[in-house]
């Protein structure tokens, strides 16, 4: 077994096994005419959904409070704020939980 990446991909890899291995066991059964794969691709795309679709909305909230503080000519370290905010949304929500850094673009 191959070491996995910094940030969290290893926790999507094994809720991902888990789906496969829950798809093709023997025990239950799936809605008739299903593919197992697709199957497991369906739970999986259902298991990180919700979490992305949250990281998404804090980062448009963010953003829209940043504009909105720029429009009222807030202080700029509130503003900073607000994007920082959205920044680190983005880096721990998103690309660490999914493994996207920039050093391992393909």
């Amino acid at each position: 077994m191959t070491e996995m990446e910094p940030g969290h991909p290893d926790e999507l890899l094994e809720a991902f096994r888990n789906f496969l291995r829950e798809a093709t066991s023997s025990i239950g059964s799936l809605p008739p005419g299903m593919d197992p794969t697709e199957w497991a691709v369906r739970r999986f795309i259902d298991y990180w959904k919700d979490p992305a679709r949250r990281a998404i909305e804090s980062v448009e909230e963010s953003l829209q409070r940043a504009m909105a503080m720029c429009d009222l000519a807030a202080p700029h370290t509130e503003i900073s704020d607000e994007l920082d905010l959205a920044l680190q949304t983005l880096q721990k929500d998103l690309r660490d939980h999914l493994g996207l850094h920039d050093w391992n673009k393909e």
